[in-house]
């Protein structure tokens, strides 16, 4: 697995299946995704990659604070289980956040990275004030003849949806066992530092 920044991908670019999400705690809900992922590329002969941020843009854009449960490295090898073979990350900043849904497919997503096949999550949104959603995703793949994969909910038995901001509370909660069910793993050392509310950030 190679870890990259946006800056390193000088087109041209192998084509691609290309992940697309924060993906912060890479739990079951993101395996999800980026099993799909190795599994389109490996299908059609693309080189499965994933793109991520390297801090979840909400605790960038204010709408919420936001623990980070884990640093792009951990990040970028936990993805690389699951047969990713390059991750590309890039900051979020108010530069990134104004670009429009079409720059971001067409500039970044097709000229940048060459993506040939797209892995999103179904509540994934991308753009400009996230004004594009998984059915502008579709429209977009469809006119540029690009392969499109929309992941559905992934949940535990009990039927709650996993998802980053369930694990954080639960670590705020002091509830292990509930979140290692959710990452599908044991605690980083920098998960366990959230345990019960405990900050060392």
């Amino acid at each position: 697995m190679r870890l990259i920044t946006l800056s390193q991908c000088v087109p041209p670019r192998p084509p691609a299946a290309v992940a697309l999400g924060t993906f912060d705690g890479v739990h079951l809900g993101h395996q999800a995704l980026l099993n799909a992922t190795a599994e389109a590329a490996r299908k059609k002969g693309l080189l499965p990659c994933a793109f991520t941020f390297d801090v979840p843009p909400a605790s960038v854009l204010g709408h919420q604070p936001c623990r980070v449960l884990t640093d792009i490295e951990t990040k970028a090898a936990l993805m690389g289980r699951c047969g990713i073979d390059t991750v590309i990350s890039s900051p979020f900043d108010d530069g990134v956040a104004s670009h429009t849904a079409e720059a971001f497919f067409h500039g970044l997503l097709l000229g940048t990275l060459n993506a040939r096949h797209i892995v999103i999550g179904f509540h994934y949104h991308f753009g400009r004030f996230a004004q594009g959603d998984a059915q502008l995703m579709e429209r977009f793949c469809r006119e540029a003849g690009v392969g499109l994969t929309v992941v559905p909910p992934v949940c535990l038995e009990d039927g709650q949806l996993v998802s980053s901001s369930a694990i954080r509370a639960y670590l705020a909660e002091n509830n292990r066992q509930r979140a290692e069910e959710m990452l599908n793993r044991p605690l980083t050392p920098r998960e366990e530092a959230l345990l019960g509310g405990r900050y060392d950030e």
